[in-house]
């Protein structure tokens, strides 16, 4: 039996440690092929690149670890791969390892989803994972959870229009007590612009402020991983408020 081909994607650029330990952990279940932004792109959301051409190059680091490097956002890459550079549609998108939880209100910000998002809506079942930390010394729980739940969508799939979620708890292996099968949360990252001036006299702003996480129920994303569970929330992104739409058609009767 052939091994299935995995596209592997990101936010934090193809140089970050987190897509090589997820390349380290995809090639223990499959074929990974690497196509993800040669910078950082963290926070770039789901937008994609009209303006400028996309350039692609090829890119090998230690220990085997290949890929192209795109000039574009997460989303781009998962778009060009699979439209263009690819010869067939991966069987998986995975993006990831991030640093840092994409969970709450985050998860509309986050590149890292994103690309997994783009993996959707071309009709590959797709995966978004993060490490609670932006440290890098220990991806063992990280890539572990990696392998479980790309094995899982392999063999059960997933949705139309859906994506799994997946936020791992940065500590050590055997202190993972578990899975939660969870819902967004309320999370939000309460920020501030402090004003600043550089040497020329010119005003500029730096954003800054901090991770705001009330939720207490075990069933939502962020109170899962503080309580070192891997948080796994199937999402989408059809963005209609199905539950306002009677009352909205009411307000505007037709004439």
């Amino acid at each position: 039996m052939s091994r299935p081909k995995i596209l592997i994607t990101n936010d934090d650029g193809i140089f970050a440690p987190g897509i090589r330990a997820l390349w380290e952990a995809m090639s223990e279940i499959g074929d990974p092929i690497v196509i993800a932004p040669h910078t950082e792109q963290s926070a770039v959301g789901h937008a994609i690149t009209l303006t400028d051409p996309l350039r692609v190059v090829s890119v090998q680091r230690s220990g085997g670890f290949e890929g192209l490097a795109v000039s574009g956002t997460p989303a781009d890459c998962a778009k060009i791969a699979i439209k263009s550079i690819l010869d067939q549609k991966p069987d998986l998108v995975i993006s990831g390892i991030n640093s840092g939880s994409n969970i709450g209100t985050n998860i509309i910000y986050s590149g890292t989803i994103s690309a997994a998002t783009e993996g959707t809506i071309l009709g590959i079942p797709s995966i978004a994972i993060s490490l609670d930390s932006y440290e890098s010394d220990e991806y063992r729980g990280a890539k572990q959870a990696a392998i479980d739940v790309a094995q899982h969508v392999l063999n059960y799939g997933v949705p139309k229009g859906t994506l799994l979620n997946v936020n791992v708890p940065y500590c050590l292996p055997d202190e993972i007590k578990g899975v939660k099968i969870t819902r967004q949360g309320n999370q939000y990252f309460k920020d501030e612009f402090d004003k600043r001036t550089d040497p020329r006299g010119r005003t500029y702003y730096w954003m800054k402020g901090n991770i705001v996480d009330k939720d207490e129920s075990m069933d939502m994303d962020g109170k899962a991983v503080r309580e070192k569970y891997i948080s796994i929330t199937p999402i989408h992104f059809n963005v209609t408020n199905e539950s306002y739409m009677d009352e909205l058609i009411s307000q505007f009767p037709n004439e």
